[in-house]
């Protein structure tokens, strides 16, 4: 299970506590799939096995969200399975939201609650058995979203907004060091050459060597542009796509990713400077969809609505007590909790989910000028993206997860 599945899981739980008024009872490391840890297969150094929980998380900021309490992870393994404890309640993983809140309302009289679950976690917020609505409008709520703004299922953490101070430093860095506007590529292939039938494995190679990505990015970006690709591939097989394009990769930004010690952590880091890019293209048309959900604080921006009457930016003083505090807002990109959600998250411009490189785009073949660069037509320079590079230089500061109790506030 991959880090998405971790976040997927962790976001439901959170969903689920929050639904049941009650404080989320987690084990205070995350352990680490060894399929993941390594870069690239046969890499030397796989980092750790297991981490704390706030290695990757700001666990006071999600707190203020949904109240945490992290418990040692072997004593909360043991305490996992003394099901005949009188002040614990097991519910059937079949039993919705409602019912729990129903049958053990948070009163004194039911201390703890567990949930048993078959399979993953995230399964009970994608089978609809857990609510997630109502942790998401709250967030929404918080953001100044429109009423009716979207709800995907398990993005909460997904989104960034509570990654550890850490992760968020090193993706401002990247991109302050970056300097200019430019253009995420996400290149998977590993696992995606191998898992599909002779003929689309060879449609997959061929569009993800340097000479497929040069033929998509030529269709909508002009030579020369800045490029950040995230791959399973080493820098050195993108080597000829440099004759065309100023390439970016994780190995050139030792020094902004100094405190990043494992893999996870560092696709957490690039998932956030995919946020920031001006434009963003997947490997896999139906994967887009992903992309699109994990930025929905960016959602607001999308249809050109206002936000909700009444909100107001939070800022000073007032903002240390808040779970998510909205720093910046402009016409192409949001800047929430120090992460940036830029034009990649808001338009995705010029083709929107149509942006992929398998199977090759016709549908949209329209290239942004070169005086235009990178930004849409009715869009000006970024102030939010002004203001998040202004913090770049401090930077700083999976796996599978045995259970989550519910406990009593």
């Amino acid at each position: 299970m991959g880090l998405n599945h971790q976040l997927a899981s962790l976001s439901c739980a959170l969903a689920e506590a929050h639904g049941l008024g009650r404080t989320l009872r987690l084990p205070d490391r995350i352990c680490l799939f060894s399929l993941h840890t390594e870069r690239w297969p046969g890499s030397s150094g796989v980092g750790e096995r297991c981490v704390p929980f706030d290695y990757f998380f700001d666990v006071p900021l999600l707190s203020r969200l949904v109240p945490i309490q992290l418990r040692p992870a072997k004593s909360f393994s043991r305490q996992l399975h003394f099901t005949d404890d009188a002040a614990m309640r097991i519910v059937d993983n079949k039993w919705s939201t409602r019912r729990v809140r129903m049958e053990y309302p948070c009163d004194g009289r039911f201390p703890l609650v567990r949930r048993r679950v078959n399979g993953f976690w995230f399964s009970q917020c994608t089978s609809r058995v857990a609510d997630t609505a109502g942790l998401m409008r709250a967030v929404h709520l918080k953001l100044g979203s429109q009423e009716h703004a979207p709800l995907p299922l398990n993005v909460l953490l997904r989104s960034g907004l509570f990654y550890a101070p850490r992760i968020k430093a090193a993706a401002t860095a990247i991109r302050a060091r970056i300097g200019a506007e430019y253009i995420s590529v996400h290149v998977r292939r590993s696992d995606k050459l191998t898992a599909c039938s002779p003929e689309d494995c060879k449609k997959r190679d061929m569009s993800t060597r340097p000479d497929g990505i040069r033929r998509t990015l030529r269709l909508w970006f002009p030579v020369g542009s800045h490029v950040y690709i995230g791959s399973t591939e080493r820098p050195d097989f993108f080597a000829s796509l440099r004759d065309s394009y100023t390439l970016h990769f994780a190995e050139d930004f030792a020094q902004e990713l100094v405190n990043i010690t494992n893999n996870y952590a560092l696709y957490a880091v690039e998932t956030l400077v995919f946020f920031g890019s001006s434009a963003s293209i997947e490997t896999l048309g139906y994967a887009t969809g992903w992309f699109v959900d994990a930025c929905f604080p960016a959602a607001q921006l999308r249809t050109g609505g206002t936000t909700r009457p009444g909100t107001k930016r939070q800022v000073g003083s007032g903002a240390s007590n808040q779970s998510i505090v909205v720093e910046c807002r402009d016409q192409s990109s949001l800047l929430v909790n120090g992460v940036l959600y830029g034009p990649a998250c808001v338009d995705n411009p010029p083709c929107g989910k149509q942006m992929f490189l398998v199977p090759p785009p016709s549908d949209c073949v329209r290239k942004l000028p070169t005086s235009v660069r990178l930004r849409s037509a009715d869009r000006g320079v970024s102030r939010c993206s002004a203001m998040a590079s202004g913090h770049a230089g401090r930077p700083g500061a999976r796996a599978r997860h045995r259970g989550a109790t519910l406990v009593s506030t």
